[in-house]
């Protein structure tokens, strides 16, 4: 649904950078995980790839009906499943009814997953929980049973 909204509000206006407004530096890390969910129930994830180093630079809209994006895309190694691809897109959002300099401006978080486990995951963040970097997971189902994953994380792990 947030994805609907968000298509939608992107559609009615271009993506623009704030004039003036400095862009937000995003940095963080994404790491890759399994966890077997064939039995009666699901074991503890075991970790694939580690720490993958994410930096973006998003844009800062500042009129209402602005919006502005940032992706990035990995392939992290998932054991026993080879390559897991990961696009992950941030937006920043200054809805309609937004004030004089944005003071309603949200953040969208955005992680879809491809190759061996398809899914998409969304959150819809303030500044607090957004920056310096969305703490977020996604997972899909493997043909096998398995989970395949990622997080987003703020510290190495």
């Amino acid at each position: 649904m947030n994805k609907l909204i968000l298509a939608f509000s992107l559609l009615a206006q271009p993506l623009a950078a704030a004039v003036g407004e400095p862009a937000l530096e995003l940095k963080g890390y994404v790491s890759a995980w399994t966890q077997d969910c064939s039995g009666a129930s699901c074991q503890l994830p075991k970790p694939g790839e580690r720490n993958r180093p994410v930096t973006l630079r998003l844009a800062l809209p500042a009129s209402p009906g602005e919006a502005a994006a940032a992706h990035a895309a990995e392939k992290l190694a998932v054991p026993g499943a080879g390559e897991l691809p990961v696009d992950i897109n941030f937006y920043a959002v200054c809805p309609y009814g937004g004030k004089e300099n944005c003071a309603g401006r949200y953040f969208q978080a955005q992680v879809s997953l491809s190759g061996p486990a398809g899914a998409f995951c969304a959150a819809a963040l303030n500044t607090a929980d957004f920056a310096p970097f969305p703490v977020l997971m996604c997972a899909g189902s493997s043909s096998d049973g398995r989970r395949l994953g990622v997080t987003l994380h703020r510290l190495p792990l």
